[in-house]
Parts: structure tokens; C-alpha cells; sequence
């Protein structure tokens, strides 16, 4: 099927063919005109283990590091990614999320793993947020900054400061990207719902068309054996043959109604 035959059926049906082109049109519209866009930045995190607690010669030398809270329950794991997923749920309650959006934060932001240095590696990811660039990077700095409260507050119940885990900023977020998940792949669905739909219309229209006319040539063809007329279909073009009166005098049979030159209504 050529582009003129699609265009041609196109036009054919334009009663319901069109309405459906012109709902496409504004999704698209909306798309690239109300819809926001979605850029990301990112900043990294190096979550930096404390010093070892005192020993028994260091406590001798100086009893006061005797009463310090040194055991941190968080520095025996040696995945550091449990502490990263431990931070990351912490991270997602509601009451925290609540609290950054009045700071200024886009809700959709995620805080986990840095995939891209590894699965086990002691590097978390904050991924800002937003409809404009600098949204987003407000975004990534003010959940990281409450990402690195969260972590200490996790830590400070049993812990001294000094023996708590760090978070160390390695990477910015001052490189904002555009995400094609964003207005791209929602028009992307809306011209693939349209040409669906378009192609639905156009095929139940055609094989509705197609019943009509078989319908209308069965009858036809029986009133063709009484009465001597040639049927001319004026939408056909040239006439098309469809069959031959039942006398047997090699008369055929087109499509339409006109009757023949010297005979009576």
C-alpha cells in the first residue's frame, strides 16, 4: 500500500478520518506546549568511614576516650551498599519528601547507588529534579544536603561525631540533561495512538463500504434477469463488469443504474 493509496482512503473517509487527525494534532500540541520538560543532574557522594575506636593503649594513655561512643554499628558492614540502601528508604518517607519539596525540591528525585562505579562501591548518587536546569540543581543540592543530615541523624544516637560515617560530595550537579522521557517519548505516543486509531477507522470504514456493496450487487444481479438495464457505477470510473442477465443472451451486467439508449423507465 503507496502513500497516494492511503492518502486517497484518507480523503475517502474524511468524515471520520479527519476528526481523528485533528484530536492527534492538539495531543502533539499539548505536548510541546503545556507539557513541562525533565532534566536531571546528578551529584555523587563518597561515604567516608571514621577513624577505628580507641584501642586499650590509647585509652590508658588518655581515659576520657574510655566514655566516648565509639562502636558505630554501621562501620562493621563491609558492603557499604547496605548503608547506601539503608540511606536511600530513609530518604524516600513521605515526612522527608514532604520536607524537601518546602525547601524547594522536585518530588521526583532519587537517592541510591552510583551504578556507573559499580554495585558495591561506597559511592551514592543524588538525582535532582526539575522542569528548568537550575530546578534541578537546586534540586540535587538540597536533598543532598539533607541526604548528609539524614546519615549523620541515623548515626547519632549511640555514636560520637567523631566515629560517625561522612559524606563526601566527589561529583556536582552543575551538568543538567534534557530526558527524552519526558515531552519526546509522550509525543511519541501520541502520533503511534493516532496512526492506530487512524488505521482502525480506515479499516472498519473499508469493510463496511465493501458489505454495502456486495449487498448491493446480489440485488442487482437478481433484478437483472427482469428487466433490460445496464447498471453504470459513477464513483468505479470505466464500467466494471459484475455478471450477465440470467436470459442467456450474453448481455453483462455493471455497476450503477442508467438505463439503456431506446428503452422505457
Amino acid at each position: 500500500m503507496d502513500l497516494l493509496l492511503i492518502a486517497r482512503k484518507i480523503w475517502r473517509h474524511k468524515l471520520v478520518t479527519l476528526p481523528v487527525i485533528a484530536l492527534t494534532l492538539v495531543g502533539a500540541v499539548y505536548t510541546l506546549g503545556v507539557k513541562q520538560p525533565l532534566y536531571e543532574a546528578t551529584a555523587s557522594y563518597l561515604l567516608v568511614n571514621p577513624p577505628l575506636p580507641p584501642t586499650d593503649e590509647e585509652i590508658a594513655r588518655d581515659p576520657a576516650l574510655g566514655k566516648v561512643k565509639a562502636d558505630n554499628p554501621y562501620t562493621r558492614f563491609t558492603d557499604q551498599s547496605v548503608i547506601i540502601d539503608v540511606l536511600a528508604r530513609r530518604m524516600s518517607a513521605v515526612s522527608v519528601k514532604r520536607e524537601l519539596v518546602r525547601d524547594g525540591a522536585d518530588p521526583r528525585f532519587t537517592v541510591g547507588p552510583a551504578e556507573h562505579f559499580g554495585g558495591t562501591s561506597p559511592i551514592l548518587q543524588v538525582t535532582g529534579t526539575g522542569a528548568t536546569p537550575q530546578a534541578s540543581i537546586k534540586t540535587a543540592q538540597v536533598v543532598g544536603g539533607e541526604m548528609a543530615v539524614e546519615l549523620d541523624r541515623m548515626q547519632a544516637k549511640d555514636v560520637d561525631a567523631r566515629y560517625r560515617i561522612t559524606a563526601q560530595m566527589v561529583e556536582a550537579p552543575d551538568a543538567p540533561q534534557l530526558q527524552a522521557s519526558g515531552q519526546l517519548r509522550m509525543l511519541v505516543a501520541v502520533c503511534v495512538l493516532g496512526a492506530i486509531v487512524m488505521f482502525m477507522v480506515v479499516s472498519i470504514t473499508d469493510a463496511l463500504d465493501s458489505l454495502r456493496r456486495e449487498r448491493w450487487e446480489a440485488v442487482v444481479k437478481d433484478a437483472w434477469t427482469a428487466h433490460d438495464l445496464t447498471i453504470i457505477d459513477p464513483e468505479a470510473g470505466p464500467e466494471r463488469t459484475v455478471g450477465t442477465n440470467g436470459a442467456g443472451d450474453g448481455r453483462q451486467l455493471t455497476a450503477g443504474w442508467s438505463a439503456p439508449s431506446g428503452s422505457e423507465e
